[in-house]
């Protein structure tokens, strides 16, 4: 039962190594001031690492959970929780974008009401 499953932490700790070393955060959507870049490099970092140990905790407990379950039945859990995890990485875009937005069009919106009185 264990030998297959440190296939489910490849991506969790992958993910911890990117958000303690360091990765840049490139929009699909728009171009990003320095300020901007910034904020989302350590959005990014940070929830890397935060979801890095999620998944991390999350495959331990699934692998626990379903260690008296058939082997091949175990192989294709293991295969579906790989995949999750490779989703929950490429939808971390979302909250990044989320952030940048809710953080800098609130200071653009309050400057403008500011500039408005």
């Amino acid at each position: 039962m264990y030998l297959f499953w440190w296939i489910a932490y490849i991506v969790p700790l992958l993910m911890i190594l990117a958000g303690c070393v360091g990765v840049r955060y490139r929009s699909l959507q728009r171009k990003l001031t320095e300020e901007q870049q910034a904020f989302a490099n350590r959005q990014l970092r940070h929830m890397l690492w935060q979801f890095g140990m999620v998944f991390a905790a999350l495959a331990f407990m699934v692998m626990r959970t379903v260690r008296l379950v058939p082997l091949g039945i175990q192989h294709w859990i293991a295969y579906g929780i790989v995949f999750l995890e490779i989703l929950g990485v490429l939808l971390t875009v979302i909250p990044v974008e989320r952030a940048i937005r809710a953080q800098f069009d609130d200071e653009n919106n309050a400057e403008g009401d500011l500039n408005e009185n």
